[in-house]
């Protein structure tokens, strides 16, 4: 995790996001919810879960580290810099390759990051 608030880029590193739990610890491999308002899986794993809501119309509201405030796509969540060494272009990113079918069909049709 971020050791000061000094870092770049501060407009993309969460600090504050809708969930449906009190903590997230997101990894890049964790998997979306297979479906649209699945809150299942509150033992530890796969914890992006938890941050991926249907909220406002494919998105969440999320605050940075600038004390910005913005809409997140669903599927931007697995870009954002959640920690130090979290890897932005994982496999659930385009620039991991992630294809349109590899996503649960609610989500098949959501903006792409």
């Amino acid at each position: 995790y971020y050791r000061h608030v000094n870092i770049k880029p501060a407009d993309r590193i969460p600090v504050f996001v809708d969930c449906f739990w009190y903590d997230v610890w997101p990894f890049p491999n964790n998997q979306p919810p297979t479906y649209d308002g699945a809150t299942e899986n509150l033992a530890g794993s796969n914890e992006m879960r938890r941050i991926c809501l249907n909220r406002h119309h494919e998105a969440i509201n999320g605050a940075f580290l600038d004390w910005s405030v913005r809409k997140i796509g669903l599927k931007e969540l697995w870009t954002l810099p959640w920690y130090n060494d979290f890897d932005t272009r994982g496999p659930w990113t385009k620039a991991g390759n992630v294809q349109s079918e590899d996503w649960p069909e609610w989500m098949r049709s959501f903006k792409d990051y």
